[in-house]
């Protein structure tokens, strides 16, 4: 059972298009907010709609994301689609969660059974340690070739550590990039670099090194 004493009801946002005659212009619009293209323009192409009016993530960093790509295409003239695919949220509780891209499962789903989920709990950083605050983790999801496709983080400061995998899934990075990137000591962000190297932990300890290894022995 969960006991408590308030209920916290998060319904989320309406589109506040009401009055406003966008059938007049030739603008199509649904309970979720105004039809948009990937450059964020209306059914009337001389019209743009921006941010939670948009539909899709009601984020306040989305829409100043949206503004940017509204500015090049509309004042100039430069080509930019908006790219949704490693919006970063952050979930403000204790402890803190933050996501982008693609957790495990909608991965699986998406790119089958190549999968990787890396994983690096809090319990075994130093500065999570130090703090006595152990409780969370970093997970990295890979496609079978190694490139980032999402990362979560549970534990203290989450939205924090999050923004070097928003630029690791928005650049398609591989795992090499961060497992061998430079982490400051002692520090959280300690936990996304060793759950990166564990990708190598089953290369590293197969048959076969142990094979060459013992080879080179010889000599």
């Amino acid at each position: 059972d969960i006991q408590g004493s308030l209920l916290l009801v998060a319904a989320g946002r309406k589109a506040n298009v009401d009055g406003l005659g966008l059938e007049e212009a030739g603008i199509e619009y649904s309970p979720k907010g105004i039809a948009v293209d990937a450059r964020l323009r209306t059914t009337n192409k001389r019209v743009f709609a921006i941010g939670d009016v948009a539909g899709g993530y009601q984020f306040t960093h989305v829409a100043g994301y949206h503004g940017a790509i509204v500015l090049r295409n509309a004042l100039f003239w430069l080509p930019a689609k908006a790219n949704h695919d490693a919006v970063p949220w952050v979930t403000y509780t204790d402890p803190e969660l933050a996501q982008v891209g693609l957790i495990d499962t909608q991965a699986k789903e998406r790119l089958g059974d190549g999968v990787h989920v890396l994983r690096w709990g809090f319990a075994e950083n130093d500065r999570a340690s130090a703090e006595r605050n152990r409780n969370g983790f970093a997970k990295i999801v890979t496609d079978a070739k190694g490139r980032i496709v999402g990362a979560t983080i549970v534990g203290p400061h989450a939205g924090e550590l999050i923004l070097p995998w928003v630029m690791a899934v928005s650049g398609k990075w591989k795992i090499g990039a961060m497992a061998c990137a430079m982490a400051p000591y002692p520090t959280l962000s300690e936990a996304g670099k060793r759950a990166a190297g564990s990708w190598y932990t089953p290369k590293l300890f197969s048959e076969r090194t142990r094979r060459i290894v013992r080879f080179l022995q010889k000599f």
